[in-house]
């Protein structure tokens, strides 16, 4: 109970911080004007104190690299598996909200209301409902059985929660439904644009890059109201969360070592161009923090309304890198979806960009669609769902978001890839 406290506190004081129309508009001529820090358009003045920010990921230390044993689950994001690989979430791959609260936290300086979020959707979509707990990589055995099917995990919820146009990872239509395989046209063009050190702004061209690869390539690409938006934002939560701070770059900076050691990547890039890796290697399940690496900013956590500035600030640059739709069978047929006619008029695409609007539609969208997966037990096990949508709602009541009671999914039905 005292640490559900502490957490709806944290979650006030985050709503609380979020910026005015004005102010988003200032910082987002800032960032258009001098760049982004790796810190965020909202944190453009970060301050560095070594003894705050140091990761101890020593063997000795209290959070020790350790290879995930052959029960343990993985999946496709590199930030999760590392942290899980390190103990800060649990080594197993399952964590309930609370867990994924403390663990992102401690290790990359996550603000409690966006943990809540992704662990919250993560639970209604694919997760186990009665304990209240998500896998990061794969399916597990129900608690309940006899009523409730085994959740898959977010490795299982293509286009619902993870998307097409990963970072690094391919399209489900494009590699016979394994969205963990690394595509090295993908890994060597990131690596190009991180030569110099990934910047925001880098990481929103690497956005940009594989979004036009879905399109050109994947008849069956498809961007959700949810994991359409996941897909960009974990684009630049690379950059905010896997950069090293110091006293000379308290903004951080994202070495090509640093990437590779988060993305279980080794090999120094001989012979690598295009689609072949030379002597790069995927070292599967691997993903670990690095030795001697500060995370951000205990001052500066990155909160839901840091992801919508980031967002935005990334689609001045390259539009493409926010949309909602998919190809309908054939490549570069990508046809949009009418946000109004989705969501009733709760929300429509002339404000969607303005205030909080992209996040709330964003959740509300997720959560009406992951609630309709339940079909008939939703009114059996209402009452377990009850805590998990609680939270979630403590943190988008606080933005005043407006419920969301018409979903009109069928609007989707015209993609192949949102069905499949």
């Amino acid at each position: 109970m005292v640490k559900t406290t502490a957490t709806l506190a944290a979650l006030a004081v985050s709503a609380a911080a979020w910026p005015t129309v004005m102010q988003q508009d200032a910082l987002l001529k800032r960032a258009a004007s001098t760049g982004r820090l790796n810190t965020g358009v909202g944190h453009p003045n970060p301050q560095f104190n070594a003894q705050d920010q140091y990761v101890d990921v020593t063997d000795g230390g209290p959070n020790p690299f350790r290879s995930p044993g052959a029960s343990d689950l993985r999946g496709q994001c590199p930030g999760l598996n590392a942290a899980a690989n390190h103990g800060f979430l649990p080594r197993n791959g399952k964590a309930t909200i609370q867990q994924t609260v403390d663990g992102l936290g401690k290790a990359y300086n996550m603000d409690a209301g966006l943990a809540i979020g992704l662990a919250a959707i993560a639970i209604i979509i694919s997760g186990d409902i009665p304990s209240g707990t998500w896998s990061i990589g794969g399916g597990f055995l129900s608690t309940l059985p006899l009523l409730l099917s085994n959740p898959k995990g977010i490795a299982g919820t293509h286009n619902k929660y993870e998307n097409d146009a990963s970072i690094v990872r391919g399209d489900a239509y494009l590699n016979n439904g394994d969205v963990g395989v690394v595509q090295w046209h993908s890994w060597n063009n990131l690596m190009q644009l991180a030569e110099g050190g990934l910047t925001l702004d880098e990481t929103t061209a690497q956005s940009n890059y594989v979004t036009h690869y879905s399109l050109d390539n994947n008849p069956y690409a498809f961007w959700g109201p949810f994991s359409g938006l996941v897909a960009p934002a974990a684009h630049q939560f690379v950059a905010n969360f896997m950069s090293n701070h110091s006293a000379e770059q308290p903004g951080g900076f994202l070495s090509a070592d640093v990437l590779k050691s988060f993305f279980a990547i080794s090999g120094t890039g001989a012979g690598a161009s295009g689609d072949n890796p030379g002597d790069y290697v995927h070292n599967r399940g691997q993903e670990r923090i690095p030795l001697n690496w500060y995370r951000r900013p205990s001052g500066d956590q990155y909160s839901l309304a840091d992801v919508v500035l980031d967002l935005l600030a990334g689609a001045t640059i390259y539009p493409d890198t926010v949309r909602i739709g998919g190809n309908t069978g054939t490549t570069n047929s990508f046809t949009g979806v009418d946000v109004g006619d989705l969501t009733g008029g709760v929300f429509n695409g002339a404000t969607l960009l303005q205030g909080n609007n992209l996040v709330c539609f964003a959740f509300r969208a997720a959560q009406a669609g992951g609630v309709d997966q339940l079909d008939g037990v939703l009114g059996t096990i209402g009452n377990l769902l009850a805590p998990i949508t609680s939270q979630l709602n403590g943190v988008l009541g606080g933005l005043s978001c407006p419920q969301l009671s018409d979903f009109n999914s069928q609007l989707f039905d015209i993609f192949p890839g949102y069905s499949e």
